[in-house]
């Protein structure tokens, strides 16, 4: 019988790379679907917001550009000078200013009522009402709607205290001089019905 001539080296060589690129490609096969499973599961990823400290993004479903859903913008009481510096003790020449933050907590751009007739500020001592705007003239003061960015604070332009208390007459300089020399005040905000968050401290010398 003729005898079988046995391959050389350089077959062997070659058949042993076939087989190792074979599983090679099996265990890569066998990973992507392993990670598929687990993406599926774990359901989709999200990038996250990069929101304030103490502030979680909402899971509340919303289309962009739609009105923002309740309880996903937070308010923030602010208080400082003209410039939008916030500050929390003032001289007697000082005059504080107040304002709010807006931040929305979707993760997409929606629509909020920050308008002037939306805003309600309160300044109070203790539990004692001092000051609010509720009681100043609001006649021809108008909703008004803006776009928030997802993820995004914006703030309202400062507007000045004059250190008094308003009345049924009204909450302007013309009103009766608060207590000054050390004396502790707080400022609450309401915006379109979402309430601030924080009750701003402030001291007026």
């Amino acid at each position: 019988m003729p005898r079988t001539r046995r391959p050389s080296p350089e077959v062997y060589r070659r058949r042993r790379l076939a087989v190792l690129v074979a599983l090679v490609l099996v265990v890569g096969l066998v990973w992507a679907g392993v990670s598929a499973i687990s993406s599926w599961l774990a359901g989709p990823s999200t990038n996250g917001l990069d929101l304030p400290t103490g502030m979680a993004e909402s899971s509340v479903v919303v289309e962009a550009g739609e009105p923002c859903p309740p309880g996903t913008v937070v308010v923030e009481a602010q208080v400082g000078s003209s410039s939008g510096e916030n500050q929390s003790a003032f001289a007697p020449d000082e005059t504080p200013y107040i304002w709010f933050s807006l931040t929305n907590t979707n993760s997409v751009d929606c629509t909020f009522n920050a308008g002037a007739k939306a805003q309600y500020f309160t300044i109070q001592s203790g539990d004692q009402n001092i000051w609010s705007s509720e009681q100043c003239d609001r006649d021809g003061l108008e909703d008004g709607n803006i776009t928030l960015p997802a993820g995004e604070t914006m703030s309202s332009p400062p507007s000045a205290w004059e250190k008094v208390f308003s009345s049924g007459s009204g909450c302007g300089a013309d009103q009766a001089p608060v207590i000054t020399d050390g004396a502790s005040y707080h400022l609450k905000v309401e915006v379109s019905g979402e309430l601030s968050t924080n009750s701003q401290q402030f001291v007026l010398n």
